[in-house]
Parts: C-alpha cells; sequence; structure tokens
C-alpha cells in the first residue's frame, strides 16, 4: 500500500475499525468525535489524532465537515517517526503545522497522480508534528543555530506565491536574519531564495497552464510575476517554450 492522502466528511454516526496502517486524521472544516483505545478526544481544524496501526477507533462526524485522512504504511515511516504511533496520541496544529496542512489540502489532485510526492509531504507533515512534540529533546540533539524548517517555509512560500517575497520576509519566519537566512537557505537546497522561489513560481504557472482555463495575465497575476511579459520571459528561458506554446501543445 503507498501513502494515500484523501479529504471526505466523515458520517454523522457513530462507526469504528481499524486497519493495518498509520493513520493522521484531522479536519478541514467541521469537527468529529473520536476514540482511540479508550481515550476520547476532539478532532477539527486545529486539533488531530495519530492512530497506531491495528487500534480499533470510533469515530462521529458532527454535522457538516470535512477531514483529511492520510494513510500511512508502518514500513514507509523512518524509526525516529515511529515513536509518533508508539500509542493513539491526539495533537495541537501550530502554526508551522497548519501552513503545511493548507499546502497539501490545495494540491490534493497531486497526491494521487504522483504517489512518491504524498510519501514525501506526508513524511514532512509528521516530522513537523514530532517538532512540535519534541522541541526540547531535538534542541538537546541539535543546536537551533545553522537549521531552517524547510517545510514550513515551503508551505508559507506556496501560500505566497502571488506577494512579493523578499529574502527578509522569509528570515522572518525562521527568526534568523536576511544574511544568514541567505547562507543557511543556499546550503540546505542547493539555491538560493530567489532561484528557489522563481522555479517555484514557475512550477505552479505550468500546472496552471495544463490544468485551469485562466488567462495568461491572471496566472502571471496569480504566481507573483509583474505583468505576462514577465512571466513569458523567465518561463521561456527555464522550459524553452512560451507559456502560449506549452497550452496550445496540450
Amino acid at each position: 500500500m503507498n501513502t494515500r492522502i484523501q479529504t471526505y466528511p466523515l458520517p454523522n454516526n457513530c462507526l469504528h475499525h481499524d486497519h493495518e496502517h498509520h493513520q493522521l486524521v484531522i479536519a478541514v472544516r467541521g469537527q468529529a468525535e473520536f476514540e482511540i483505545a479508550g481515550r476520547g478526544g476532539r478532532v477539527d481544524a486545529l486539533h488531530g489524532c495519530l492512530v497506531p496501526a491495528s487500534e480499533v477507533h470510533f469515530y462521529e462526524g458532527i454535522g457538516d465537515n470535512d477531514h483529511m485522512v492520510i494513510d500511512m504504511p508502518s514500513l514507509d515511516i523512518s524509526t525516529e517517526l515511529q515513536r509518533l504511533f508508539e500509542r493513539p496520541l491526539y495533537f495541537e496544529a501550530d502554526a508551522s503545522l497548519r501552513l503545511l496542512l493548507a499546502y497539501i489540502q490545495r494540491e490534493a489532485s497531486m497526491w494521487n497522480l504522483f504517489p512518491e510526492a504524498a510519501e514525501g509531504v506526508a513524511t514532512g507533515l509528521l516530522a513537523t508534528l514530532y517538532k512540535h512534540l519534541h522541541a526540547d529533546q531535538l534542541a538537546v540533539k541539535t543546536p537551533v543555530r545553522g537549521k531552517l524548517d524547510l517545510a514550513a517555509i515551503e508551505a508559507y512560500i506556496q501560500l505566497h506565491l502571488n506577494e512579493p517575497l523578499p529574502v527578509a520576509r522569509l528570515a522572518e519566519i525562521a527568526y534568523v536574519s536576511p544574511g544568514h537566512f541567505h547562507e543557511l537557505f543556499r546550503d540546505a537546497t542547493g539555491m538560493t531564495p530567489y532561484q528557489y522561489l522563481l522555479d517555484a513560481r514557475l512550477k505552479r504557472a505550468r500546472s496552471l497552464l495544463l490544468e485551469t482555463r485562466l488567462s495568461l495575465p491572471d496566472i502571471a497575476e496569480q504566481v507573483g510575476f509583474s505583468s505576462q511579459s514577465a512571466l513569458t520571459h523567465a518561463f521561456r528561458r527555464q522550459f524553452g517554450l512560451t507559456p502560449g506554446r506549452l497550452r496550445r501543445l496540450h
């Protein structure tokens, strides 16, 4: 079984089951009540739960709701992250986690097309959750200085592609100076923040060209280019053809 990311409503009547994979559940809209191994808890947009493999759990959606459900085969998770599933767990979604969840939800169509991407983003989500739950232990293992939360930065970039994103703004969410952020980011990704941001804008533009009927000016605006001509110039340099030609070919 591959990692699977789905969003759907939970029924408004109490059901129960168990399964051979680990599971993360959090609400996109509305809420639900869960009971896992006798431990009850609420799941909503700010609170989720981790269901270990083979644990019988009861669940009931409350009114109109949609829940993100991530199914993860236990063998696909690192030994360190397996600690998250040693027992049933209810967690609070902090700002970094909510940014990443928003990105996962917005790109929902991608995860069925690219299972390896689903596994990667699910692992990133678990790593962010692990950091949130075990901050003290991580602080002992590795100094804060010299580390960037790349998952949170990527989620932030994806949510704000249509806005100016100078290095100072990205450095602010990483709690480091702009100069230090530039150095850390280049060391971690092999790209400068500008190169990374440009690549993200152009990849989003390509997806919008192929998957929507938006006009080129609208696409340029949505991905943060000042004009259609600026998008066209950067797009041709990156992909070897203009946005219009790509759309005609497909």
